[in-house]
């Protein structure tokens, strides 16, 4: 999880970055002279060791916590879904000027979601190669391109399983093609919509067929009656690893002290009695008690941290009250 990059660092290691946390393995007992000990022969370097360690480390603790609360979040979490453009069966045949496709314009903000989106269709009335194009119009950004080869008169499908995260904040998304002298079918956004409406909108998103002319900035979209022949299954759920990543630094303590017990546990996988290596005499029983001490700090520090956690109340959690468990020892 990239939230945790850069959140531990270990003093004197070469093209380490400072720490996020201000907190170094050396805080913790764990030294360079100690990696360089630990080191095994599958890793070229301290920090390609350190590295592959503190991945693993995070992987623990974040499975950890999110089996923690596992039943305190929705069952599926899956919040809405729908297809949005729909062929109508009418054979209407309209030629674009512009880009055209569908805006997907995500407006809550009280937690953390994800907007994917799993198929989109395209049914053009000529044969043609496109770029089906993603991006984010609040900063103009190219999210995703795809070539699609379409056949005349055949719906094409295309499979993303893209996903977008909200961070607590509105999205908004333009799906589409640069429609300039193609041929396509007609597709409201939604089947019955009358008296001159464009949207179809309920408590997540607004969603319009929309032609861009310009930059890919809001400003610049402009709503129509039809989506340029594009129909695109999304869906809206739970983002609980990002809920997770909002607290990344608060977790940086404990997970100094999970990365050295995944080290330690290394050494004692590696270790025989007492060998020599890198100059550093390692001793069986020394790292058996070390091994020890960081376990137990970090049980103790991540019980402190999990039992007073108070999650949110929202859609994707069911109470809002700390959370009262016992951390066994492994």
């Amino acid at each position: 999880m990239e939230c945790f990059n850069d959140l531990i660092g270990v003093k004197e290691l070469c093209n380490s970055n400072s720490p996020k946390s201000s907190i170094y393995l050396d805080d913790v007992g764990i030294s360079l002279n100690d990696i360089e000990a630990f080191i095994t022969s599958q890793y070229s370097t301290a920090s390609d060791y350190f590295e592959s360690r503190k991945n693993h480390a995070v992987r623990e603790m974040t499975q950890q916590i999110y089996s923690y609360f596992q039943g305190n979040y929705l069952a599926t979490s899956l919040v809405d879904s729908h297809r949005l453009g729909i062929y109508s069966g009418v054979q209407s045949i309209l030629t674009g000027s512009t880009y055209k496709g569908i805006q997907l314009n995500f407006n809550q903000s009280d937690t953390f979601f994800k907007v994917g989106i799993s198929q989109v269709d395209i049914l053009l009335a000529e044969n043609a190669t496109i770029d089906l194009e993603i991006w984010d119009l609040l900063e103009n950004k190219l999210l995703l391109t795809q070539s699609v080869s379409c056949v005349a008169n055949q719906t094409s499908k295309v499979y993303l399983h893209q996903s977008y995260k909200s961070q607590k904040k509105p999205l908004n998304i333009f799906i589409g093609y640069d429609a300039t002298n193609i041929d396509h079918y007609s597709f409201p956004i939604k089947n019955g919509l009358c008296c001159g409406k464009l949207s179809c909108t309920n408590n997540y998103l607004s969603s319009y067929g929309v032609q861009v002319v310009g930059d890919f900035y809001d400003d610049n979209v402009k709503a129509i009656n039809n989506t340029g022949g594009i129909s695109v299954i999304y869906d809206i759920t739970c983002d609980h690893m990002s809920w997770m990543c909002s607290h990344a630094e608060s977790l940086a303590l404990p997970l100094a002290y999970k990365i050295g017990e995944v080290m330690i546990t290394d050494a004692l996988y590696n270790t025989s009695g007492e060998r020599s290596t890198n100059h550093h005499t390692i001793n069986i029983d020394q790292l058996k008690e070390r091994h020890t001490f960081y376990v137990q700090k970090y049980v103790d520090i991540m019980q402190n941290w999990l039992s007073n956690m108070q999650l949110p109340n929202n859609r994707c959690f069911q109470c809002n009250t700390p959370t009262r468990h016992k951390i066994m020892l492994p």
